[in-house]
């Protein structure tokens, strides 16, 4: 029965999982195009933006905050899985499931940490010292929203695949 409960739950995060992805996709699009044309302005006309290159590096935040639990739960992250093909099955799964323990720490403490300062630059009003001034918090908010989501998928995904005893 809780199994099942967690299977909807995990469903349902998949799905904005998904969503968060597809996301990312159109600003990697959006900042692809982007480049291409300051640097089509930058040699044709000789009139580079002003604001491409910074928008686009704030931007990258989003692409890789946004896609990482979609990566993990399609496993298309990078795994270096060498020691555990040579052991059997019950000490490979211990090991994954130790692995998923310690991921799971270090991104609960990524989401601590990047909330505080992400809070810290909305109350504070801190922006970036350049030319455009953009507001930190709506450049760290992101790193709240992907840790968040990459920390339910990990428990999620690590909860049903030892309860299950397969990979989600």
């Amino acid at each position: 029965m809780e199994n099942n409960k967690l299977c909807r739950i995990y469903g349902g995060v998949k799905g904005i999982n998904t969503i968060l992805a597809s996301i990312s996709g159109l600003i990697l699009l959006f900042v692809t195009f982007s480049i291409f044309v300051d640097v089509f302005l930058r040699y044709f006309f000789n009139q580079p933006s002003t604001w491409i290159t910074e928008v686009s590096t704030y931007l990258f935040l989003y692409i890789i905050f946004l896609s990482t639990s979609y990566a993990l739960q399609t496993e298309l992250h990078i795994k270096v899985n060498f020691l555990s093909t040579y052991l059997p099955d019950s000490y490979a799964r211990w090991i994954e499931l130790l692995t998923s323990l310690f991921c799971i720490i270090f991104t609960a403490v990524l989401l601590w940490q990047t909330s505080i300062m992400t809070w810290a630059a909305f109350v504070e009003k801190w922006t970036t010292p350049t030319m455009l001034g953009v507001p930190n918090a709506l450049i760290y908010i992101v790193m709240v929203v992907g840790s968040a989501f990459l920390l339910l998928t990990f428990i999620l995904k690590t909860a049903l695949q030892f309860i299950s005893g397969k990979n989600q």
